[in-house]
C-alpha cells in the first residue's frame, strides 16, 4: 500500500467513524498514533479553529483535535500541538488516560504479533481488531 493509498484509507475510516459518532472516540486517535506516530491533519482550518483535548501519560502530553486524526504528542511532534492547539487545551476526560493505557497495551500486543507474522496494513488492522476484542475493548 502506498503512502497515498494509506492516507486515503485512513481518511475514509475517519469519515465513517465521524458519521457514526458525534465525536470520534479516543480509539481511532490511538490507532493512528500507534500506526504512524503522529496526528494526520485532515482539515487544518478546523483543527486551528477548535481547541484540543489533552491528557498526560508517563510524562508525555497527548492531545487530539477535530480536524486531526490521531494523537499529537509533546515528545514526538510538539510542533503539531503548538500549531493546532492555539485556542487552548481542555482535559481529555477522567477516563482518557485509563482508556489510552488499555488501548496502547492491546495495540502494542497486536503490533508485536503482526511484526512476528509479517504482513501489510490490512493484516495489522485485523490483528488489532482481534486483540481489542480479546481484551473486551469496543470500537
Amino acid at each position: 500500500m502506498t503512502e497515498e493509498e494509506r492516507e486515503e484509507f485512513i481518511e475514509k475510516v475517519a469519515i465513517r467513524v465521524k458519521e457514526k459518532l458525534e465525536e470520534p472516540r479516543l480509539i481511532i486517535h490511538v490507532l493512528e498514533h500507534q500506526a504512524v506516530g503522529h496526528g494526520l491533519v485532515i482539515n487544518p482550518a478546523r483543527a486551528k479553529a477548535t481547541g484540543c483535548k489533552c491528557f498526560e501519560f508517563e510524562g508525555e502530553e497527548y492531545c487530539w483535535s477535530p480536524g486531526v486524526l490521531g494523537l499529537m504528542s509533546s515528545k514526538k511532534n510538539p510542533e503539531q500541538i503548538a500549531e493546532y492547539c492555539v485556542l487552548g487545551k481542555e482535559p481529555g476526560g477522567a477516563g482518557a488516560r485509563k482508556r489510552f493505557t488499555e488501548l496502547k497495551a492491546a495495540i502494542g500486543e497486536a503490533h508485536k504479533e503482526w511484526e512476528e507474522e509479517g504482513g501489510d496494513l490490512k493484516k495489522w488492522w485485523g490483528k488489532t481488531g482481534e486483540k481489542l476484542a480479546e481484551k473486551g475493548i469496543e470500537l
